[in-house]
């Protein structure tokens, strides 16, 4: 700022030809003809009044009438006059009654005419008076700040001022315009005021002199976007408004304002532009409009036309960023501001019979006189959300819109101080003055509940068709900019679309629920639908039980809970991130279905689940039981999954412990090659279970006369009758088996028209068991099997055959078929090469006889015995990758099973496959009959 800045001069003075007068007129000193007072520079002595909103003032005999509003008036630095005379009381209040006319829309059946010495005032419409006076050039006129000689004043307010007109050498007009919107400009009332004129030439000098001054003093800073607006359907039509929001005078250098829309540069320009806005007052608006009612800035439609879309202005080196706003929200409209107050509080000078909160030429903050007993605005901290409907669409038998329902719970106030704001959008709560009474209900809704009488205001915003949660949202106190943030557990989710349609809402008192039916609308549960809009009361929770029935991952995932029938209320859910579901139960089901939605595998009635909840994470949920009311968690693994679901084609079913899950067995009617039962009876396959050491078994079914049960293996077989330990356990009764031979591997096998496929258990294993195998090595030659001795008695290799699908071969030690040799696994491991023995606890290496430098991995052991065979049609023949190996011994001439990778002989064979350079090692404490038994390792170079 310039250093020298001086205070503004006070500029009072009167163009008539007795002088300057003071701004507080002594009766004596005036006369019955009208006198014209300029000011220019000054704020001066506010004028008291009870009536600041109107033009007239009179008091001590003597009637002034002002260009703005008293109250505007008394802010005004720039430019402003009154008009000022000696009149009685009645002439007083005729000529205060019809400035009042100017606020009608119909001036034809209202005439309107008051005289006195040397004036008169009368009442018409803009265009008949430009009709009569367009003919003929004024010797003098001042319009929208400018003078005709070319001179310019500026102003705080960008208002209309009184068009001041010299129609003759000593007769001069005034022209008072509406401020009414409604009407066209040229039906526009305005009140034509006569009387001598003052000199015009002190005014002018008046001006000249301090402009030079404010020039003098004026920082070359860009004002800023204060507000802005844009509707068709609005009597405000568009505008733009930028304000010096400092408190020192600016003169910025822009010589255009710049507008920038997807990359798309448009320039604004005008000589009125360059005139109007080379000087802002302190906290002064620049008004720029396409509508000439507002006398701003004239400036073309489609600069303006998108106004609330994202786009981007500069004026000098100031930016504004425009972002998406809905001026029109219901029945009410709304400009954007950067600064605010509260929509009843903020002072408008513009009549519309639409309700408008904005007030386009005055600064933002700016307010009206309070009346007197006036409520208090609303704080953002007494409204509370109580609760959340997302919507029923259109597409459906019953559209019902999508609402926020507010209560206040704090003292009586008015809402319209207050901002809800919603995806970054803004939305006024009311354009106008809405009392809110203490505990009342406001609802914020997509469209209009038509005849339901409650407090409800339209706001356009946008809500998806499902919803699982309340969405993240602020209450804002306009003025002091207190916000309030509702922010809603992120791991909370509310299941509240059933089938293709939203039935319930989200209640909230404190603790979010999926509406009860209990207190619910009545008129709503006709329809199945359970929500209150414009009602609120305490309810009790009643929390239910439930039991998982059973899932499917994949594909149409789906699961079913079971409850008890007569029971009601809200059920719950938690997955394995933390994340929990809650959803009502009604009474009379005995079943409910969630999936992601309705589909021909799944059916319609069904609860929607949030996109991605059958993901990676989807291992477990947590519910509370039914029947003890205690949490409890099913939890699987993509192993049980893959085991259970046969590639995916067969829903599971939770089971007790130790059977954990069993299959469906029911086709789904809908989609062939599945098998599901989605919201209806359950059928699940017989699931049986062997315990160690107890030797017995279990059953998730209760068994009947249909189960068989065999034991042995290929080479023998006995049938063999069960004995019941409870209704879901038993043990083999083996009172009538004779085995020849204790050494040699037995299986059970089961069969049942509820078992998808043949189950048995490994009963009795050899004393010689494969332990890892090695079948395509990088070097081919070089594949193993390695076996060990989990016996307490040492056994004689020599009696050992090993087989594969097609030949068997005799195992030897190494040195047996390759006399005099040591030979050394790869990095110098050595191995017994000599010895037929393999004692208890070590084990061995049975080598390709072509074979040498063999990698061996860590549990190599410097003891362990290195076999070979007889011949090479086995091992010697190389070793298929997915190939069943089956270890044998030759006892008092007969050959038996000793061991097996791949357990052809079993109820449940298996093939496991590896890559080139892959191994398979047994894990520890598994029994080896099960391809999961085995994990992968890759040859470490």
């Amino acid at each position: 700022m310039n250093p020298f800045r001086l205070f503004f001069i006070v500029f009072v003075l009167s163009c008539h030809t007795k002088g300057n007068h003071p701004f507080f007129l002594n009766p004596s000193e005036m006369g019955d003809t009208p006198e014209f007072f300029f000011e220019y520079g000054s704020i001066g002595t506010p004028i008291e009044t009870d009536k600041p909103n109107e033009f007239t003032h009179y008091q001590n005999g003597i009637l002034c009438v002002f260009s703005i509003p008293i109250q505007l008036y008394n802010q005004e630095l720039g430019a402003k006059f009154r008009i000022c005379w000696k009149t009685d009381e009645k002439s007083a209040v005729r000529i205060q009654n019809g400035f009042t006319h100017l606020e009608s829309k119909e001036t034809e059946y209202l005439p309107f005419l008051e005289k006195g010495k040397d004036w008169n005032l009368s009442l018409s419409e803009l265009g008949k008076w430009k009709g009569t006076h367009d003919p003929f050039p004024p010797i003098l006129e001042w319009k929208n700040q400018i003078w005709s000689s070319g001179i310019v004043t500026y102003q705080t307010f960008a208002i209309p001022h009184p068009r001041f007109v010299q129609t003759k050498e000593f007769e001069c007009e005034v022209i008072f315009r509406s401020y009414v919107l409604d009407v066209s400009e040229n039906k526009t009332p305005i009140l034509v005021f006569q009387f001598p004129c003052p000199n015009p030439d002190s005014i002018l000098k008046t001006i000249l002199s301090q402009n030079q001054t404010w020039f003098l003093q004026c920082e070359t800073e860009s004002p800023v976007v204060s507000e802005l607006f844009r509707h068709s359907e609005s009597s405000y039509q568009r505008f733009m408004e930028w304000q010096n929001p400092n408190d020192f005078v600016l003169c910025p250098s822009a010589k255009s304002i710049v507008r920038e829309k997807e990359g798309e540069i448009t320039n604004f320009q005008s000589e009125e532009f360059l005139k109007r806005s080379r000087l802002i007052l302190p906290h002064g608006i620049l008004l720029f409009s396409d509508d000439p009612r507002f006398q701003g800035i004239p400036i073309p439609k489609t600069f303006v036309s998108e106004l609330g879309t994202r786009e981007g202005f500069q004026f000098g080196n100031s930016f504004y960023d425009d972002l998406p706003f809905s001026f029109h929200q219901g029945e009410n409209f709304f400009s954007i501001q950067t600064d605010s107050t509260s929509c009843r509080d903020q002072l408008n000078i513009w009549k519309t019979e639409q309700t408008f909160c904005g007030n386009p030429g005055l600064p933002n903050m700016l307010e009206k006189i309070p009346a007197k007993e006036q409520i208090n605005g609303c704080t953002p901290t007494q409204i509370k959300l109580t609760e959340f409907y997302p919507g029923n669409h259109k597409e459906t038998n019953f559209p019902l819109p999508a609402f926020f329902e507010f209560q206040n719970q704090g003292d009586d106030c008015d809402v319209s101080s207050l901002n809800w704001i919603l995806d970054g959008a803004i939305y006024p709560f009311s354009a106008k003055e809405e009392i809110l009474k203490q505990e009342d209900i406001i609802l914020f809704t997509r469209e209009r509940w038509l005849g339901w009488n409650f407090l409800e205001r339209v706001k356009p915003f946008s809500i998806p068709k499902v919803s699982f949660q309340i969405p993240n949202f602020v209450i804002q106190n306009r003025k002091s900019k207190e916000s309030i943030p509702y922010e809603p557990n992120a791991n909370r989710f509310h299941l509240l679309r059933k089938g293709n349609q939203n039935i319930i809402s989200i209640y909230t008192d404190g603790l979010e629920i999926p509406h009860p039916k209990s207190n619910s609308d009545e008129n709503l549960q006709v329809f199945g639908f359970q929500l209150s809009p414009g009602k609120h009361q305490k309810t009790e929770i009643h929390w239910i039980g439930s039991k998982l029935l059973e899932f499917a991952k994949n594909p149409y995932p789906f699961f079913d809970f079971g409850f008890l029938e007569l029971e009601e209320g809200i059920g719950a859910f938690q997955t394995e991130d933390q994340k929990e579901y809650f959803y009502w139960k009604p009474r009379a089901l005995k079943l409910l279905s969630f999936a992601y939605g309705p589909s021909v595998c799944n059916g319609e009635n069904l609860y929607h689940l949030p996109a991605g909840f059958f993901s990676d994470q989807f291992n477990s949920l947590t519910y509370k039981d039914q029947v003890t009311s205690a949490f409890v968690e099913s939890r699987w693994s993509e192993d049980s999954l893959n085991e259970k679901s046969f590639g995916e084609t067969r829903s599971l079913h939770p089971e007790t412990s130790p059977i954990d899950f069993s299959s469906s067995v029911f086709p789904s009617p809908h989609c062939p090659g599945l098998w599901r039962s989605p919201g209806s009876e359950k059928h699940r396959s017989l699931e049986l279970r062997k315990l160690t050491p107890e030797e017995s078994y279990h059953s998730n079914l209760i068994l009947d006369s249909f189960l068989e049960v065999q034991y042995g293996n290929l080479r023998q077989i006995f049938h063999v009758p069960i004995h019941f330990l409870s209704h879901l356990s038993f043990q083999l009764n083996l009172s009538s088996v004779i085995l020849e031979h204790s050494e040699e591997q037995i299986y059970s096998y089961f069969s049942h028209p509820m078992l998808i496929e043949p189950i048995g258990f490994l009963e009795k294993k050899g004393p010689v068991q494969i332990e890892a195998i090695y079948p395509n090595p990088n070097v081919p030659q070089n594949e193993w099997i390695y076996i060990c001795n989990r016996s307490m008695n040492p056994e004689d290799i020599s009696q050992y055959f090993i087989e594969d699908e097609t030949s068997s071969d005799q195992i030897v030690p190494y040195q047996t078929r390759f006399p005099g040799t040591n030979p050394k696994a790869k990095n110098g491991y050595g191995f017994v090469t000599n010895d037929t023995i393999l004692w208890q606890g070590t084990c061995a290496w049975i080598v390709d006889p072509d074979g040498s430098d063999w990698y061996v991995p860590i549990f190599h052991s410097e003891s362990d015995r290195l076999f070979t065979v007889i011949s090479t049609q086995t091992i010697g023949n190389g070793i298929s990758s997915g190939e069943s190996i089956q270890l044998r011994k030759r006892v008092n001439g007969e050959t038996i099973l000793i061991s097996s990778f791949g357990h052809k002989e079993s109820a449940s064979p298996f093939r496991k496959y590896v890559n080139s350079g892959e191994y398979l090692w047994l894990k520890k404490n598994s029994d080896g009959t099960k391809s999961k038994d085995f994990e992968i390792y890759r040859e470490e170079n």
